[in-house]
């Protein structure tokens, strides 16, 4: 999915338009996740097909974590490193991506 910088940027200024600190805004994210995506969602995960169930922070990683099921087991996966199916998940990964910049 490639976006506009701009329509990046105006994602990142709603999710993020009442946090105070990058804590906060990685839980704008976690919620934005919550609210505008129907999990479970397909993935690929070092070219394997997965069914994306959750995203969340977890064990303190100060990162989004992907929960992935693939052949019946359950696997924490940084968000950044899943390929996502999903047109809404995928808008939100790229403004997640824009918002950690390079």
């Amino acid at each position: 999915m490639s976006l506009a910088d701009g329509e990046l940027d105006s994602l990142i200024t709603d999710i993020t338009v009442d946090c105070y600190d990058d804590g906060e805004a990685l839980t704008g994210f976690e919620c934005a996740f919550d609210e505008e995506v129907r999990f479970p969602i397909g993935g690929v995960v070092i070219g394997e097909e997965v069914s994306v169930r959750s995203v969340a922070q977890a064990n303190g990683r100060r990162e989004l974590i992907a929960t992935c099921v693939h052949g019946g087991r359950t696997f924490a996966v940084a968000m950044l490193d899943v390929e996502i199916h999903d047109p809404a998940a995928a808008r939100l990964v790229a403004a997640y991506r824009r918002w950690l910049g390079p």
